[in-house]
């Protein structure tokens, strides 16, 4: 059955543009709020289809699937429960029960397209697809660094309608940030970690392609660069480490045995370097995003106050303040909430027990790729590192493009059984 293959394609060519579409089109139609939430109305109805799909053809033959499955339930009936138990408007914890239960959402309906749609696809073809989407996004932001800075507007971007235009360091006018089509320029940061992830693995597995992925990093990384997104290059950085590990591993045990007082004296001399030219300018205002003439608070202790107030409400009450309490969705409430990071939005909005069945649901399907052992398994697993590093700084698995890009990917490489070994 090809659709559900046609489904998931779609997604991952239309998410990483749904921001833009979404604001532009609504522009001569109207109608913004639909705009914005159909995309989560067709990835509902597709785990529907997709999970009668599975029943039908193999009823439940296909075990670790239904375990995820019931598992994800688990999690979604979670968040009804305790918006029914808390006093969140109705149409705040619908919106934050989406966002929160998409992630799962997307490795179902990729793991229901694995077993139902075999033979349509391969790992290889789907993340040759994902690079080629990648590559337009990282052009259209690399050109949009040199455009004039209020082009969006005329694409229906502004405050008013949910997107800022333009993003600046500090508001300063002379470091500008590129976003391309996404939200924001740590979400376009952190969507990209996944396909410089690929490309290095690709550069190490086909040394007689090294030209056309090397070409291809460098467009990734200038793109990546321009976003300014610290977390999202630490994460690109841990990201490809872990892939370069995967595929040297006899070479880096040997090494680090070796030479391991070289390679501490290497990251001291860094940490050293770092120390000594911290008042610097670029340094206090690329790296730490601040400098003596700042016009804001400082992030980086904005990322430890939020941190520490989601925290608090944690310990409040660990039975969840409710869906939409806390994260991007609180924004529209009267008390904001932005804890800064993902773990700690998921334990303040439905507490402790909600916060396990996510991270038990991660480690599963993390767990069922470690197995495999693959390319496209460890190249993966050593994105999902880069973007959950990203997630414990921000809200990454908030953003739709990078949830449904990484998630999706999972959910059809964990469906397939060891198929794409050979492809």
């Amino acid at each position: 059955m090809r659709w559900p293959y046609l489904l998931t394609v779609f997604l991952l060519a239309y998410m990483p543009f749904h921001v833009f579409l979404s604001q532009w089109l609504s522009t001569y139609s109207g109608q913004l709020d639909t705009w914005k939430i159909w995309k989560d109305i067709l990835l509902f109805g597709g785990i529907l289809l997709v999970s009668g799909l599975v029943y039908i053809k193999r009823s439940f033959k296909d075990r670790l699937f239904w375990i995820f499955f019931v598992f994800s339930a688990l999690y979604f009936t979670l968040h009804i429960l305790v918006w029914k138990f808390t006093d969140v408007p109705d149409k705040t914890a619908l919106l934050a029960t989406a966002y929160n239960c998409r992630l799962l959402g997307y490795a179902i309906l990729g793991w229901g397209t694995a077993i139902v749609s075999n033979k349509h696809f391969t790992a290889k073809k789907i993340f040759t697809i994902v690079i080629i989407i990648s590559s337009v996004v990282c052009i259209l932001g690399i050109l949009q660094y040199s455009l004039p800075k209020d082009i969006l507007t005329h694409f229906g971007y502004s405050l008013d309608r949910g997107v800022r235009p333009a993003f600046f360091i500090d508001n300063k006018p002379d470091l500008p940030r590129i976003m391309s089509t996404l939200r924001d320029p740590n979400s376009l940061g952190a969507y990209l970690v996944l396909p410089i992830v690929i490309l290095v693995g690709g550069w190490l597995k086909k040394p007689k392609m090294r030209m056309m992925f090397t070409g291809l990093l460098v467009l990734h990384v200038l793109a990546l660069l321009l976003t300014f997104s610290r977390s999202a290059l630490a994460g690109a950085i841990i990201g490809s480490i872990v892939i370069l590990v995967w595929h040297y591993q006899e070479k880096t045990k040997t090494i680090v045995k070796k030479h391991w007082p070289l390679l501490a004296t290497g990251i001291a001399i860094l940490f050293a370097l770092g120390f000594a030219m911290r008042n610097q300018y670029f340094v206090q205002n690329v790296i730490f995003h601040s400098d003596e003439n700042t016009k804001m608070t400082d992030s980086n202790n904005l990322h430890v106050q939020f941190a520490e107030k989601g925290v608090r409400g944690i310990a409040d009450r660990p039975l969840g303040h409710g869906p939409g309490t806390a994260g991007l969705v609180s924004i529209h409430t009267k008390n904001v909430v932005l804890t800064e990071n993902y773990f700690i939005q998921i334990g303040y909005e439905v507490g402790i027990l909600g916060l396990a069945l996510l991270i038990g649901m991660m480690a599963f399907i993390c767990r069922l790729l470690y197995i495999h052992n693959d390319f496209y398994s460890w190249t993966l697993l050593s994105g999902f590192v880069g973007i959950t590093l990203c997630s414990l700084l921000l809200l990454t698995w908030s953003n739709e493009a990078v949830a449904c890009q990484w998630w999706l990917l999972a959910g059809l490489v964990a469906g397939m059984r060891g198929k794409h070994k050979k492809a």
